[in-house]
């Protein structure tokens, strides 16, 4: 049996060897550095004696601090979404009467895609009874445009009479208030134009309540043309012609998929260290190709709180080709200076589960919490919260971070009630 004087001579020996390590720290790790103590170490069965005040070891239990330099960086796991794309849905029950595009097209800004027309029985400021169900006169023309701007603040509203193709004179006009509903907000919260030729369509969250006259002899709706707001692609469409529809269903998706995003979602602790502009690299699924991304927006949401990542991907010829909606990336965002960490192996780790570490690219998307047993100067154990950074499957090792330079780790596997105990070295 060794008494506390040997420890304090492995102690001061360690203080010598920590100044030496930390010196070679300036230098990347050797690749021919000898593999620490793993679990199959005769030392994982060598007895420890645990008694009231103190804990008896070997020194094959010591493991020295073996630092290693490393990038500190965060994970950032989403799908990859169009950056402009909007649905369509209904704020009044209506009806299709023409589908003008098909699932998978393509349409310049202002093309028509739909034709519908609102059921005046649902109206709330003109009376059912005095609505009237006979066709239209403009033969299937519409007669307005209304084009939101992009600013949303602004709404120019066009009116122009639909042309009387027989020879009776014009008939007696009645003009009936109809309060209609745009909305129009893009994926990421932007508000853009939305092009319809008569407001009963909603596109997102934000409301524009517009009232419009209309003429007839007696009030009924027009038929009104619902046009593309930005070049893209019909993603999903929902009706049929002649199909009746109630309020809040959907009518069709667009997006313009040359312009591609994915949101991250991480701690809000990880706010710090991330800002607009940073860079993004990311793989997807089943693709050999990396990516680049940089991140547009940082949003923290209050319950739970979190932290929303936006990364816009760099457009180029490589993403354009490989990425696709729906798509799940994997990518990283390094931050902050070269920090210094210790190499242990897993059996210095407690209170942590390994499993996401054990394949590419063998880091976590935020570092891990874990536990490990420190000798302090004092020659006393304490359990010691650390971060998991990386795992090394050459070498079986992880890296962690968070231990001073002048602690040594205790490998034996301790009871919670060792803290605070006094270390014997046999």
């Amino acid at each position: 049996m060794v008494n506390a004087m040997t420890v304090s001579k492995i102690l001061k020996n360690s203080s010598y060897l920590l100044s030496a390590l930390l010196i070679a720290a300036c230098q990347p790790p050797s690749p021919t550095d000898e593999a620490l103590t793993t679990e199959k170490s005769p030392t994982a069965d060598t007895p420890v004696i645990i008694d009231n005040d103190s804990v008896t070891i070997t020194p094959d239990h010591i493991l020295s601090i073996k630092p290693s330099r490393y990038q500190p960086s965060l994970g950032l796991q989403g799908n990859i979404e169009p950056i402009k794309q909007t649905q369509f849905v209904t704020v009044h029950p209506i009806n299709v009467e023409e589908i003008l595009v098909t699932k998978g097209q393509w349409v310049e800004k202002g093309t028509p895609l739909l034709i519908v027309r609102r059921l005046a029985a649902e109206s709330n400021t003109v009376n059912s009874s005095d609505i009237s169900d006979d066709a239209d006169s403009n033969s299937g023309k519409p007669d307005q445009e209304i084009k939101i701007q992009k600013d949303a603040d602004t709404i120019d509203t066009k009116q122009t009479e639909a042309q009387d193709t027989s020879a009776n004179a014009k008939p007696s006009q009645t003009t009936v208030n109809n309060d209609t509903t745009i909305k129009s907000t893009s994926s990421d919260g932007k508000k853009e134009p939305l092009m319809t030729d008569a407001a009963i369509v909603s596109s997102s969250d934000n409301e524009i309540s517009i009232s419009r006259g209309i003429e007839s002899s007696k009030p009924k709706y027009n038929l009104i043309t619902i046009r593309a707001s930005f070049s893209g692609r019909v993603e999903g469409l929902y009706v049929k012609a002649g199909q009746k529809l109630e309020a809040r269903m959907p009518l069709l998706k667009f997006s313009d998929e040359t312009k591609l995003h994915f949101t991250a979602i991480l701690p809000i602790q990880a706010e710090p260290q991330l800002s607009v502009g940073q860079t993004v690299n990311f793989t997807a699924e089943n693709i050999l190709e990396k990516f680049t991304g940089q991140i547009s927006k940082l949003t923290t949401t209050s319950q739970p709180k979190r932290l929303m990542v936006n990364v816009d991907v760099i457009d180029n010829e490589v993403s354009r080709k490989q990425l696709l909606p729906n798509m799940k990336v994997t990518g990283r965002v390094n931050y902050g200076q070269i920090d210094v960490g210790t190499i242990v192996p897993k059996r210095a780790l407690h209170d942590v589960d390994l499993t996401e570490l054990q394949s590419p690219p063998y880091k976590p998307l935020v570092p891990l919490t874990a536990n490990v047993w420190i000798i302090g100067q004092d020659q006393h154990l304490k359990r010691y919260p650390i971060e998991v950074v990386e795992y090394n499957p050459s070498t079986e090792q992880y890296l962690i971070a968070g231990i001073s330079n002048d602690s040594l780790i205790c490998l034996a596997d301790l009871p919670l009630d060792s803290d605070g105990k006094k270390v014997n070295v046999s």
